[in-house]
């Protein structure tokens, strides 16, 4: 044990000196040489755990994600990406609490990027996916966006990376299930918080693929959102917990529902609409 707690400290205070030394290359957006793309990449990592958020958010996660969406890196970047993002995972978070979330962004991408080309294997795929629901589940810190400090976003950011990995055709069913049951315990966050900043949006949109692949039928949709409604009807009276949970369960049924009328294939909206459209009217 003292062996576990030193290691996880030692790697705490090492992203923490990581984030300390970021150095964004100038003219990066001008970068066209393949080589130093690979190099800039992995140099842009420290800087999502930077305090400045135009450094994090702005310049590594936006340069990350567009040569990722534009397939300009390699393998064994992309490799490397996972390694590193997955290792502050599993370090202590920072004090600011925005590497985390920002690490589980920049690691949707690279799911993505696996999920468009593979470069993971089973095992990686895997033990991402244990990562994305350990990271959903968990989250407590609900910050959004505050002026001066950024975004966290961190239940908005894991549900992307559930999305993404979801979506993966390499994924088993329990893999979705499990990834679908991390984003389903965030959907009333701790019944304190109101989601203000489009989380139940982000939240919907992955659970809607996570069904759509999953294929349950219409009575097993109906249970699933029964069970999300259960703490609503279980309340007491109309207190301040009861209309948060109420505020964010509209938050995420809406954007389902709008989700799920715009599926072509017709059997799956037909299993998906009828449960929906109840559900909401049931709702006060």
């Amino acid at each position: 044990m003292k062996t576990s707690a030193a290691a996880t400290l030692l790697s705490s205070l090492a992203l923490t000196a990581a984030a300390q030394t970021c150095a964004p290359p100038a003219n990066l957006k001008d970068e066209t040489d393949q080589g130093r793309i690979q190099q800039q990449a992995v140099a842009l990592l420290p800087c999502l755990g930077h305090a400045d958020p135009t450094l994090r958010d702005d310049i590594a996660f936006e340069q990350i994600a567009a040569w990722a969406r534009d397939g300009k890196l390699q393998a064994a970047t992309l490799q490397r990406l996972r390694s590193d993002l997955v290792a502050v995972l599993d370090a202590k978070p920072d004090a600011a609490g925005v590497h985390q979330p920002f690490a589980v962004l920049t690691l949707a991408e690279v799911a993505r990027a696996d999920r468009l080309k593979p470069f993971m294997t089973a095992e990686q795929r895997s033990g991402l996916v244990e990562q994305a629901t350990r990271f959903l589940a968990g989250v407590r810190d609900y910050r959004g966006f505050i002026p001066g400090e950024g975004w966290r976003h961190g239940v908005a950011h894991g549900a992307d990376l559930a999305l993404q990995l979801g979506m993966n055709e390499a994924l088993s069913a329990a893999q979705r299930q499990a990834l679908l049951d991390a984003v389903s315990s965030q959907v009333l966050a701790d019944h304190r918080h109101a989601y203000r900043f489009g989380e139940g949006n982000r939240l919907a949109r992955a659970a809607l693929q996570l069904q759509l692949r999953l294929k349950p039928d219409e009575a097993a949709v109906q249970a699933w959102l029964n069970g999300l409604l259960q703490p609503l009807k279980s309340a007491q009276a109309w207190d301040e917990t009861a209309l948060t949970d109420l505020h964010n369960l509209r938050e995420f049924l809406w954007p389902l529902l709008a989700g799920a009328l715009d599926v072509t294939d017709a059997a799956q909206r037909e299993r998906l609409v009828p449960p929906l459209q109840k559900t909401l009217r049931r709702l006060p």
